[in-house]
């Protein structure tokens, strides 16, 4: 157990509230998707544009938002992502059009772009290893929070209310807690209380990062593009696998989300221990996540051969579960150690845009698969997804034990 300030649990419980925040205001609308395309008289086809237009700039604005965040303060990139996706999800309370909701949610993503890389920065800045740690698996609890609010919450409100009144109480959520984010920041984490001083952020002096990390880097990136794939990819078409292999019914999918974010809040803090207690090491962390990943992938092809459901779910739920795992290792992390560069927030993005990539490819190419060979071949590819993360780790560890003894240094 990690004993930490008060202060420390204060500053975690409240930028957990802001990605919390942040996950209400970008996957409610994914949630009542049934319900949007249905209500328009449209297909899930036609209605499809407007999240993937949301997926595009989410991942590419990591980037963008990324180095933004080193070059003003991430207080004031935070809040400007709050009036965007509040704005956002008020908006698309007033328009039916395809079109114009695929550009309000394309604004609404790049809003949400703005949440991470501010806050692992300043994590960064203000917390010590061990704080740092505490606090990166509460925030990351936030996500999980918000998965299991909605998908509980969601199909007892249509009930009562449209989807479009449901935006609007997401919006009304935001702005609680924007306004939780502005009044507690000053008596958190210092400076001035006037905003406006923000635009007027001193250029930070960096150390460069040794020459000799960009490769481990580069190979650390591709295995956050497996975990993307995984994680998203599996989550994405779980209840239809179900379905499709067992002929579980549509309306028992709800619950399994459920049961994922169950399995993600208790794997983040799970593998947070197993790092701390025996490896030390994010990187040698994620090569066993990713390890115990494919072994799960392993069963879970033996379990759908001979059609067996109950092993089926729980190896998802675990493969998943890894996936999230080797997010808090890659992304949470994995770019505190470039702290001393100046550009933790820039570093932060550029990394998490790669879980977005694999994300992106896997959605489609997964489902195209299992229609064109079969549930047993995409399984296959699974393992084979979750193998090669095992060993980019593994190939990108000895540089990156060098990097964070030489570098990477407690001030």
């Amino acid at each position: 157990m990690i004993k930490v300030k008060g202060r420390v649990r204060a500053i975690a419980w409240l930028l957990c509230l802001a990605y919390f925040a942040s996950y209400i205001m970008r996957i409610n609308l994914s949630v009542v998707i049934v319900e949007v395309y249905t209500s328009l008289g449209k297909t899930k086809d036609e209605v499809a544009i407007i999240l993937t237009a949301m997926t595009i700039t989410y991942g590419f604005g990591q980037i963008l938002c990324g180095v933004l965040g080193d070059k003003l303060k991430p207080r004031l990139i935070l809040t400007i992502g709050f009036i965007m996706a509040i704005s956002c999800n008020i908006a698309i309370f007033f328009t039916d059009n395809i079109i114009l909701m695929a550009i309000i949610w394309a604004i609404n993503g790049l809003g949400h772009a703005m949440f991470w890389p501010p806050i692992v920065k300043l994590m960064a800045q203000n917390l010590t290893e061990a704080e740092y740690s505490y606090a990166t698996v509460r925030v990351t609890w936030g996500s999980s929070f918000a998965t299991i609010l909605l998908y509980l919450a969601c199909p007892f409100l249509l009930f009562i209310m449209s989807w479009r009144t449901i935006m609007l109480i997401c919006a009304g959520i935001g702005l609680i807690i924007m306004a939780l984010w502005i009044i507690l920041y000053p008596k958190l984490f210092g400076g001035s209380s006037n905003m406006l001083d923000d635009f007027k952020a001193p250029k930070e002096k960096g150390v460069k990062p040794p020459k000799y990390i960009f490769l481990p880097l580069a190979l650390i990136m591709l295995a956050i593009i497996m975990q993307g794939a995984l994680r998203d990819g599996v989550t994405a078409w779980m209840p239809s696998y179900l379905v499709e292999t067992f002929k579980i019914p549509n309306k028992w999918s709800i619950l399994i989300t459920v049961v994922l974010a169950v399995f993600s809040i208790i794997s983040f803090t799970v593998f947070d221990y197993i790092n701390r207690r025996f490896f030390k090491n994010e990187i040698l962390s994620s090569g066993f996540i990713f390890g115990l990943a494919t072994i799960s992938a392993i069963l879970l092809l033996v379990s759908n051969i001979f059609g067996i459901a109950i092993p089926s779910i729980i190896l998802m739920s675990i493969l998943v579960a890894c996936m999230h795992g080797a997010n808090l290792m890659l992304i949470g992390f994995a770019p505190k150690r470039f702290k001393r560069s100046g550009k933790v927030s820039t570093y932060s993005g550029i990394m998490n845009a790669c879980t977005y990539i694999g994300a992106a490819i896997s959605t489609y190419a997964f489902v195209a698969i299992a229609k064109n060979f079969g549930w047993s071949i995409t399984i296959g590819i699974w393992i084979g997804i979750a193998f090669i993360g095992c060993v980019l780790c593994i190939l990108a560890l000895p540089k990156w034990k060098k990097f964070k003894n030489e570098y990477d240094r407690e001030e």
